[in-house]
């Protein structure tokens, strides 16, 4: 990969794997559960060497998607958005490419960053009912679909 990206890709499925995630085309890895599909995407910034960490949930009721697109998800938020001030500073120039970083040193931010607020948050999301639990507890940084609100008052 020309752009850079095989230095994310290589730290995030190591603790992919960890996770029950499985890669698709090097920038998404999935998890399926019962309710819900779990989608951890990294993307590449269309204006530099940046890049971005995204994670998102599928509710499998509101649609029939095997492999959803994180940004079709019904409940999606960026990994850097739930840590704080200082480790979120350090994730975001860890994954610019044009900021000077030792690559062990880039690899191990975004390993960490990934697996504390990506992965880990969404192994509990397992069912519809501890998505938007998880979703609740990241407010204000996590978008959840009305769909998925609006069939959460029905019930």
């Amino acid at each position: 990969m020309s752009d850079g990206r095989d230095i994310f890709v290589e730290a995030i499925v190591e603790t992919a794997n960890r996770h029950g995630f499985r890669g698709v085309r090097t920038t998404n890895f999935y998890r399926e559960w019962p309710e819900t599909i779990c989608v951890l995407n990294l993307q590449k910034s269309s204006w530099g060497p940046q890049f971005y960490i995204n994670a998102a949930v599928w509710f499998k009721r509101l649609g029939p998607e095997r492999r959803p697109k994180e940004y079709n998800c019904h409940i999606r938020w960026r990994v850097n958005s739930q840590m704080g001030d200082a480790q979120s500073k350090a994730f975001t120039q860890a994954l610019d490419l044009e900021y000077a970083l030792p690559d062990d040193k880039r690899q191990s931010l975004v390993r960490d960053g990934v697996d504390t607020y990506g992965f880990c948050l969404l192994a509990r999301c397992d069912s519809e009912l501890t998505a938007l639990q998880v979703a609740d507890e990241c407010e204000p940084h996590v978008l959840v679909a009305l769909a998925a609100r609006s069939q959460e008052k029905a019930d």
